[in-house]
């Protein structure tokens, strides 16, 4: 993976407005059969951090994907919604270390919730979001925004929650929530989509609602070697960028730091298994050859191992017994904010 200088297509950054040139490869590890991310690069920014695919891919194709790929037998992010259960139903009842936890306690923080507001989640993938929410606040009103037929019956069924294919649908039945969610949504969007997502997000907010919303960091000044597989993201962003792209947009930003486990570096990744860096490039150039089957298994065995593998590194450093999803500051694998309409 090597970053190179385009001297002839110097262009400003779109978030921090700095002149900007350098471009990476995209990693499309696992989806080379979608036919939709192989032909992309990433333009990035050497002073805020922030990264954008390039070319754009038009929206239908984009759409056709999460409605019916994303979530498919043949991605590793499959989901088979008709076997899920209401977590809180089927036992799970120490909600402490979840994701959606630690976000929405965050919400609770800057925002009352009274009885029967709404709370919306924008991509709600299991429904954990909705666990938590009926957990913490008082009979909330539930909706989702959500592409994917499965997921509805399910944020139906077990949840009650009601789900809606765009902001502007959520919008035309005349309802505000008191606390919007973007957990890992807002990667998946489009530079151009940006403008237009803020609009609807600004007039779903109620006048005294938050969002929450949390991506990856991958700060291109600093994550450009040790990242993992970009697809199928569009959005790179760092915490410098994501404060300075809300400030741009009119949003209060109430809050923002990292999250999540600590990042492995380059040099920690050696020392925890010698020679998987070369394995990795190596693994990386000849990954999209490998029979569909096979990349499905090893990309969910990478995925697991990614989410095991910082937890063995935090052994070795100081913080063993405390909880992830609370936990704020240093080089983190997430960003993490809150946002509200300026008063």
């Amino acid at each position: 993976m090597h970053s190179r200088k385009i001297p002839n297509n110097k262009a400003n950054c779109p978030i921090c407005s700095q002149l900007s040139d350098s471009t990476t490869a995209y990693n499309d590890i696992g989806w080379s059969d979608f036919g939709i991310f192989n032909k992309l690069k990433i333009k990035y920014c050497i002073h805020c951090g922030f990264g954008h695919s390039f070319p754009e891919i038009d929206t239908k194709v984009i759409n056709h994907f999460y409605e019916k790929q994303y979530r498919s037998k043949e991605s590793t992010f499959h989901i088979n919604f008709s076997k899920l259960k209401d977590t809180k139903v089927s036992g799970i009842e120490d909600i402490r270390d979840s994701r959606s936890f630690g976000q929405l306690s965050l919400a609770r923080a800057f925002c009352n919730f009274n009885s029967e507001d709404v709370f919306l989640d924008i991509g709600p993938g299991t429904g954990d979001s909705f666990n938590v929410a009926k957990t913490l606040f008082n009979n909330p009103e539930l909706h989702s925004i959500e592409f994917s037929q499965g997921a509805k019956e399910h944020y139906k069924k077990n949840y009650d929650a009601l789900s809606h294919d765009s902001i502007n649908d959520f919008i035309s039945l005349n309802l505000k929530a008191q606390i919007i969610l973007m957990s890992h949504s807002l990667e998946h969007y489009r530079l151009s989509d940006l403008s237009e997502l803020f609009s609807m997000l600004s007039i779903a907010l109620a006048k005294n609602g938050v969002a929450v919303l949390e991506v990856p960091n991958v700060d291109f000044r600093f994550h450009i070697k040790n990242r993992g597989a970009d697809t199928p993201h569009f959005l790179f962003f760092s915490k410098e960028s994501l404060l300075l792209l809300f400030k741009k947009h009119s949003f209060d930003v109430l809050f923002i730091d990292t999250c999540g486990n600590h990042y492995i570096s380059e040099q920690e990744f050696l020392k925890l298994k010698p020679g998987s860096s070369k394995l990795k490039t190596n693994l990386k150039q000849n990954f999209n050859k490998l029979p569909k089957s096979l990349k499905i298994i090893l990309r969910t065995l990478f995925r697991a191992f990614t989410k095991t593998k910082n937890f063995r590194l935090i052994g070795k450093v100081r913080v063993l017994n405390s909880l992830p999803q609370l936990s704020y500051g240093g080089n983190r694998d997430c960003i993490r904010l809150v946002i509200r309409n300026k008063i």
